[in-house]
């Protein structure tokens, strides 16, 4: 008869003793294989090192919200649609916003939308970032391109602003500059 194996037994994670750490008060290292020496390790005195004193620090972050810092990555937040809270990054150049294809895109929303009811058309809007700013145009959609519920034609390129919901079929996204 073959032997029956049984399963581990757990231990909650709390009940686990936890090992001391090994902080050795001298170190040695061996300077050839017949001496051994020894080397005292002693805490840094910070009032004789003015570099490690800690900095008070007077910068108090912006609260003006269009204010971009250069590192900064704009991005399209989610707020209506089958994922909410996704993020999509907006990236200096043109951005397509669309359903994957045999022309690929920067926002994929084919995810977002219910198979049943895909209003998005394939290259749908394109969001321009320059140095200008941000701004977005329809590319000729059957069922359009609203932003902050207002409707956006082909060809008119609309600048975009903080906090701005584009809409594209039935997904909603807001804009955020961080």
């Amino acid at each position: 008869m073959p032997e029956v194996m049984t399963a581990p037994e757990t231990v909650p994670i709390s009940e686990v003793p936890m090992a001391e750490p090994f902080l050795p008060d001298t170190v040695s290292y061996e300077s050839s294989p017949k001496e051994t020496a020894a080397v005292e390790v002693k805490p840094v005195d910070t009032a004789s090192y003015p570099s490690l004193q800690p900095v008070a620090s007077d910068v108090k972050p912006s609260a003006d919200p269009i204010s971009v810092p250069n590192m900064a990555t704009p991005k399209l937040l989610v707020i209506r649609g089958q994922r909410l809270n996704v993020e999509y990054p907006i990236y200096t150049g043109d951005n397509f916003i669309g359903r994957t294809d045999e022309k690929p895109v920067d926002v994929d929303l084919e995810d977002q939308e219910s198979l049943d009811r895909i209003w998005c058309s394939r290259q749908h809007a394109r969001i321009v970032s320059d140095d200008k700013g941000l701004s977005i145009e329809d590319l000729g959609s059957q069922n359009g391109t609203f932003v902050n519920r207002a409707r956006i034609y082909p060809g008119q390129l609309r600048p975009l602003e903080n906090g701005d919901v584009i809409q594209i079929g039935t997904v909603q996204m807001k804009l955020k500059l961080q």
